[in-house]
């Protein structure tokens, strides 16, 4: 019921291209239905998982117009809206993909609105999902609109990677997890290592020059 109260509290009292909106609410005696616009290109996740598997295509253009849209819906959430709201679990099962590709911020159970005068909100423990959580807010258990934008900037690894934090390709390196791992190799010999292969050849077959 929490998740549900800080839904409708939420996304279901604003409206904004980038956030998918909650069309109505429906409460029954033994459970509550939250209805909202169908996305028929499903999440950004399942879209990952097709590209990794090699059913679909994706290319630097359509990811860079979803980060775009990530970027636009978080500002609202951010500043334009009073009180800012933050959405605390940022991730690519929750930014749903509509039939232009364009970007939903979805799944506000979790968000909190947090007043003008505070500069942040202190929790009893961390809510979010793992690989996504700033280290701050996970040292502290304080959080802040900052915490929403590292996990926005995760997103944006995973688009220029291809590959999630929970991937078997980070358990075996020497820096413990995605963010290190990118680190390090920003600042290395051939940061191009970086970029999805699957760009990289895309990139070649239509001679870009974009990298």
């Amino acid at each position: 019921m929490r998740q549900i109260r800080s839904e409708i509290n939420t996304v279901g009292q604003i409206r904004h291209r980038n956030l998918l909106p909650l069309l109505a609410h429906v409460s029954r005696p033994d459970c509550h239905y939250l209805v909202y616009e169908f996305m028929k290109n499903g999440s950004l996740q399942d879209m990952l998982n097709a590209v990794a598997e090699g059913t679909k295509e994706l290319d630097w253009l359509t990811r860079h117009r979803i980060v775009v849209g990530v970027a636009a819906g978080l500002e609202y959430l951010h500043m334009s809206h009073s009180p800012r709201i933050i959405h605390r679990d940022l991730k690519p099962a929750n930014i749903l993909l509509d039939d232009d590709m364009e970007a939903r911020i979805a799944d506000f159970g979790l968000a909190k609105a947090m007043p003008d005068a505070q500069t942040h909100i202190t929790t009893s423990n961390v809510a979010g999902t793992v690989g996504y959580i700033a280290p701050e807010y996970h040292q502290t258990l304080k959080f802040t609109d900052k915490c929403d934008i590292y996990s926005f900037g995760v997103i944006l690894g995973v688009l220029v990677m291809g590959k999630l934090p929970s991937d078997d390709f980070f358990q075996n390196r020497n820096e413990i997890g995605m963010v290190k791992w990118m680190r390090t190799v920003m600042t290395s010999e051939n940061p191009q290592q970086a970029i999805d292969q699957k760009l990289m050849e895309m990139a070649l077959k239509s001679k870009c020059s974009w990298f």
